[in-house]
């Protein structure tokens, strides 16, 4: 057998259910140079039998078993079980899933950069299907040899079992997962990131990540969750202390912003041992990150945690009470423009004074539709969130499209008209959003020609003191479906939406299907007929079946002009070479 290029530890307790999987996934990579080290942690149910199973038929697995000590404990032994000249090391947890080619994918990276690790992003894999898992959303591009010094958004790669690790590395700096605590990945892989010469990072996707509901729901109120939760965040808080002062601060934010606020959520829910253990822990952790740690949060939570601060439950309780009627981020405006400041109705010294991003500008798209004219009629409805909408005269609204490529922009006739569902949409009670409507047409013969792509269709957004620009969006994930439309001329319209953008783009076809019938006389099922518009002329239509098999047609014109059979090969469609131009043409399929 080739010698290991990774070794891969998972950690195996009462996952019975899930293992297999795991086990199988990891198996089945594409890197097959692997040794994987399975730590059956005490389990109970049948994790063990599935676990000694693999290793009896692939020599490349191995069981060790120990007396239920937690993942981290697991963890430690299976690292100290591995073969140490192995050049990579790797984490899966067992109910989790490892993509096909993840592990061939980093160590390529690795061996090519010579970076000391690297890390992919990850599936949310829940009941529903998968999901892009938030904490990666930012991922949309490679990046080799970086550091969280150059990209702070590695503040939110806390896990480890996305991550390919070069074992120099790892045993130099000997790391070793805290035992007998909740949370323990962050105070490792952050300390790994900073202490780390250079970081690859995969946009493509490594990992799923089993999200199991029913365990977050009880760990989300547990005291022992929340204590150490928060002494997690004050390790790492504290190891950048002593290197860089302004990633402290940022790290701070980051844990007020995203790891904290899940135990605050969970603060109505909780008994008074958790309520508790939160306001003392929270409560001195902002108290040691101080008043900049709170800079550029957003205002509802800057209003929480200063309640925190101030260690007033009571208060902080009905804030969290009014944003499960209203929906997070709802809160009402009071003052001046200048001296504008967010606050609750009725919890007394709940405010903070606003910022510019905490106006944010809503925009959704209600209808679309082609008109005889040719025009393109879009209907939706636009605000400033938290800003009253009562009537069109609260507000000033401006159409505009950009081009998707270049500085491009044009305006386009707006005209405000009632949108009840407006507020429907909004999920709040507080603020009337009834007459946000707009309608707005679009004549793609007005649009010049831009040098690729589309253009984007936006609004600029007035109201007393407060101008944004906003993207029109779809109302939900599931109605953003592209609608097309023959402008005749050769020339089709498409409406769409580019990373949630709405987008219209022109363009001109080079052939166009017209019409299909049987000829069963002639000894062929199909009869397509078409129109060639513009460019070199098609000698061929190939048509690939789903399983890849392809077939090429001879393309007739009426004309008798080029024929035969070439042209790229790809998923159906008239192509090929030829001088010739236009004309109509006939495929006996």
């Amino acid at each position: 057998m080739k010698s290991p290029l990774l070794s891969v530890v998972v950690p195996v307790h009462n996952v019975e259910a899930y293992l297999a999987d795991c086990l199988r996934s990891v198996a089945e990579q594409t890197l097959a140079a692997i040794e994987v080290v399975m730590v059956d942690d005490g389990s109970t149910d049948g994790s063990a039998r599935i676990a000694a199973e693999f290793a009896a038929r692939d020599s490349r697995f191995r069981l060790v078993r120990q007396q239920n000590a937690g993942l981290s404990a697991a963890r430690n032994t299976g690292v100290r079980h591995t073969t140490p000249t192995v050049p990579y090391l790797a984490f899966a947890d067992s109910d989790d899933i490892v993509v096909h080619d993840a592990y061939e994918r980093m160590t390529a990276s690795l061996e090519s950069t010579g970076s000391d690790l690297a890390t992919g992003n990850v599936w949310r894999l829940t009941g529903q299907g998968r999901q892009q898992a938030w904490q990666y959303r930012w991922l949309t591009g490679p990046r080799s040899r970086t550091h969280i010094t150059r990209d702070p958004r590695l503040l939110a790669d806390r896990v480890a079992w996305n991550k390919v690790f070069r074992r120099s590395f790892w045993d130099a700096h000997g790391f070793a997962f805290p035992e007998g605590r909740l949370y323990e990945d962050t105070p490792v892989m952050i300390p790994a990131h900073y202490l780390a010469g250079a970081v690859d990072v995969l946009a493509e996707h490594v990992y799923y990540w089993r999200v199991r509901e029913g365990s977050i729901t009880r760990r989300r109120t547990d005291v022992t969750g929340v204590r150490d939760r928060i002494a997690a965040c004050e390790q790492v808080s504290a190891f950048l202390g002593g290197r860089d002062a302004e990633q402290r601060r940022a790290y701070d934010a980051s844990c007020l912003r995203d790891d904290f606020g899940y135990f605050l959520d969970g603060l109505p829910m909780g008994g008074e041992a958790y309520r508790a253990a939160f306001l003392e822990g929270a409560g001195a952790f902002v108290d040691r990150a101080g008043p900049g740690a709170l800079e550029g949060l957003p205002v509802e939570l800057r209003i929480k945690w200063q309640l925190v601060r101030e260690r007033r439950l009571a208060e902080l309780l009905e804030v969290l009470a009014f944003e499960r009627a209203n929906g997070a981020g709802a809160f009402a405006v009071e003052g001046l423009p200048g001296r504008r400041r967010a606050a609750y109705p009725g919890v007394h010294g709940a405010s903070a004074r606003l910022a510019g991003p905490d106006i944010p500008a809503v925009a959704r798209l209600s209808e679309a539709r082609w008109g005889a004219d040719g025009k393109l009629r879009l209907r939706g409805y636009a605000y400033l969130r938290n800003l009253p909408a009562a009537s069109a005269r609260q507000r000033l609204t401006v159409g505009m499209v950009r081009a998707e490529r270049g500085r491009q922009v044009r305006p386009v006739p707006v005209r405000s008209v009632p949108a009840p569902e407006a507020t429907v949409n909004s999920g709040q009670e507080l603020h009337d959003y009834d007459h946000a409507g707009f309608e707005m047409t679009l004549d793609p013969d007005r649009l010049p020609a831009t040098a690729g792509g589309g253009w984007l269709v936006g609004l600029v957004l007035a109201g007393p003191g407060t101008v944004r620009r906003v993207a029109v969006r779809a109302p939900d994930a599931g109605a953003d479906q592209p609608l097309t439309h023959d402008l005749g001329d050769g020339r089709r319209a498409v409406l769409d939406f580019r990373a949630g953008r709405l987008r219209l783009t022109v363009s001109r076809l080079r052939a166009l299907a017209e019409g299909h019938r049987t000829v069963e006389a002639a000894g062929s099922p199909l009869d397509i007929t078409g129109r060639h518009i513009g460019g070199s002329r098609p000698t061929a239509l190939v048509l690939t079946r789903d399983g890849g098999e392809e077939r090429s047609y001879e393309v007739e014109y009426a004309e008798g002009g080029a024929r035969g059979e070439g042209g790229a090969r790809g998923e159906g469609g008239a192509r090929g070479e030829g001088g010739a131009r236009g004309g109509a043409f006939r495929v006996r399929v």
